[in-house]
């Protein structure tokens, strides 16, 4: 499996793109705060933000980790779904520092997703 090993990481590289700018859509606008609160701002509605960028951290971590799971041919150990969903979380941070606080840019949050991804792949392809 080593000689698949540059291609994993380039296909986790690869989806992470393809999931942060290409498949968010509206999500990239629904995980802010601030569109909310200009677009719908009623009570019932204040962290409906929460839910939208939550949805798009599982698609980010479903996608980066797929090629893992090709590569395991899906039998997968206990600790993929543990490292998917620490994934999830970390994503939720990053983009949450981003979109909502606003205490880092579009590089740094890349720099941080593009660590996410290299941790991953050492974990499951590496070590």
């Amino acid at each position: 499996m080593s000689e698949y090993y540059p291609f994993i990481l380039l296909c986790m590289i690869f989806l992470h793109i393809i999931d942060d700018f290409k498949l968010q859509g509206i999500l990239a606008d629904f995980k802010q705060i601030s569109w909310w609160k200009k677009n719908c701002p009623k009570d019932i509605y204040k962290f409906d933000w929460v839910i939208s960028l939550l949805i798009h951290c599982i698609s980010w971590a479903f996608l980066t980790m797929l090629p893992i799971a090709v590569a395991y041919k899906l039998k997968l150990p206990l600790w993929f779904l543990i490292a998917f969903v620490l994934n999830v979380i970390v994503h939720f941070i990053i983009d949450h520092l981003k979109a909502n606080l606003l205490k880092i840019n579009l590089l740094l949050d890349q720099i941080a997703h593009f660590i996410q991804i290299e941790i991953t792949f050492a974990l499951f392809v590496i070590l």
